[in-house]
């Protein structure tokens, strides 16, 4: 995918346009709801990740890895801390999974489309945030 080509919606139509494995999201560990495509994602599997951010599972420095689930229009889940990694934290993290196609919203990590772009390549599905 070129930079010059639109970027699929942070939502779940977006995932349905475009299939990525792993999909990376971001969460915040600060008490607030999880926001952007992580906040879709949990509610269309019915709250898996807003228990495990609650439970206290998420890594602090690392990721963590959830298997495909048959509900989502998407392949393995990377759970990462928001501000926790860089792009190329991301990019490394990605290599050593194999996934097919990465996919992401950059803006939930407080990245820039073109810091993602950079880091995961030209096939990298990088995911638009919705305007409210």
């Amino acid at each position: 995918m070129s930079d010059a080509a639109p970027r699929p919606p942070a939502n779940l139509a977006g995932l349905r346009a475009r299939r990525c494995d792993p999909l990376i999201l971001a969460v915040r560990m600060d008490g607030r709801p999880l926001h952007g495509l992580t906040a879709w994602v949990d509610w269309r599997l019915g709250g898996p990740l807003s228990r495990l951010v609650r439970g206290g599972v998420i890594p602090q420095e690392g990721p963590l890895l959830l298997p495909e689930r048959r509900l989502l229009a998407a392949g393995r889940l990377v759970l990462w801390r928001a501000g926790a990694a860089t792009a190329s934290d991301l990019a490394r993290a990605v290599r050593h999974l194999g996934g097919a196609t990465v996919g992401l919203c950059p803006e939930d990590f407080g990245l820039t489309a073109a810091e993602a772009r950079r880091a995961l390549g030209a096939d990298a599905v990088l995911f638009t945030p919705e305007t409210a």
